[in-house]
């Protein structure tokens, strides 16, 4: 009974050590030692470079979601150009005929691009150099009019900018507009209506803005758009952290600053595997895995692993994993000691008797 105890307790042992070192094993990293290969957007010295992950790539920038207020600032480019001016929409435009005075007429290209002359109709403009529709309307006049003599002069020209000038022009801030991007993810400017920004860094915003009015056709404006004020963003944060729940952050706010607001990791936590669940603006959500440990490692490349920390969005949530050591602690705890040892409890000193006591009957014997 001895030597089956001794074997059986050795196997015990043999078991919770090939589960502790499998625990402790550490799975790869995302930090690679080989130099970035794209070059870095932030100047920093050799001794600092480090790749940045793919996958963090799109995720370390802040981005703009409903809430927040921005200020879009217009400047409209004023160039000298060598090709004739082609017409567009609001500008207007006279038809001058010097032996019909009667078919004399000022007209405005409208939202078709088109305008609407005597006799003839409607006429495309839009896109057309005055001396284009000059020839066009001669054309056209023929049906009407035997050798048709007529000049088109453009009376205004980029009424558009001048409208836009009028309607983004304010006493405080000169030519600009604050906008706070609403629920729905849109801002509402003159000429291009609602535009969806929420989810955009500044730069992409900018670029997609520049885009919208090169559409509209006014490829003269520019915009630059600056954040000034920034919503709440509520983060959930669950697992092996020392305070779990919700953070409001006022401001913009990293993944790792929203775990030390609550305390950080714990002993039990796996933090090279960190779960970052994120909808962002879609019907199904992403997921990214985050390598703390790594990242607040002390090493040469320190400020470049600080890199790949990652601005959080509203609604954001963390889960820090338990390591495989602490599940299989748990595991034990559940399976020997909440579970066997509370079904058939023993001692040290009785080992695997299991509470039972053996040991030979007396003898009796009744005359």
């Amino acid at each position: 009974m001895a030597m089956l105890r001794s074997l059986m307790q050795f196997s015990v042992i043999s078991w919770v050590l090939l589960v502790c070192a499998g625990g402790c094993s550490r799975t790869d990293h995302w930090i690679p030692d080989s130099p970035p290969a794209q070059p870095s957007e932030f100047y920093q010295p050799a001794s600092l470079q480090t790749a940045i992950p793919e996958q963090l790539v799109e995720y370390r920038a802040f981005r703009l979601s409903p809430g927040d207020v921005v200020e879009i600032i217009y400047s409209v480019r004023n160039e000298i150009s060598d090709e004739p001016y082609q017409l567009k929409i609001e500008d207007r435009v006279r038809l001058v005929f010097p032996y019909q005075k009667q078919f004399d007429q000022e007209v405005t290209v409208g939202g078709d691009g088109n305008i609407r002359c005597l006799l003839i109709g409607g006429i495309r403009a839009a896109g057309y150099t005055a001396s284009d529709l000059e020839l066009q309307l001669k054309e056209r006049y023929k049906a009407h009019l035997k050798e048709p003599e007529l000049t088109v002069l453009v009376g205004a020209a980029n009424v558009k900018i001048d409208e836009l000038k009028k309607a983004i022009t304010t006493a405080p801030r000169g030519q600009s507009r604050l906008v706070p991007i609403k629920p729905d993810g849109t801002i509402d400017l003159p000429y291009v209506g609602e535009c969806f920004i929420a989810g955009k860094t500044v730069q992409e915003s900018k670029e997609f803005l520049d885009k919208k009015y090169m559409e509209v056709d006014l490829p003269e404006v520019a915009v630059t758009v600056q954040s000034l004020e920034f919503a709440p963003k509520h983060i959930f944060v669950g697992g092996e952290v020392n305070s779990p729940g919700m953070i409001s952050a006022p401001a913009p706010v990293t993944l790792v600053q929203a775990l030390f607001q609550l305390g950080g990791t714990n002993s039990r936590a796996d933090a090279r595997n960190i779960l970052l669940v994120r909808r962002k603006y879609q019907p199904i959500p992403e997921a990214i895995l985050f390598d703390l440990e790594s990242v607040l490692t002390p090493s040469k490349r320190a400020g470049a692993k600080f890199r790949q920390d990652i601005f959080l969005e509203d609604g954001d949530i963390i889960y820090v994993p338990p390591t495989e050591l602490a599940k299989s602690n748990d595991w034990i705890d559940q399976v020997f000691t909440r579970g066997i040892r509370a079904v058939m409890p023993y001692s040290a000193e009785i080992g695997l008797d299991f509470g039972y006591q053996i040991r030979q009957a007396p003898i009796s014997i009744h005359r």
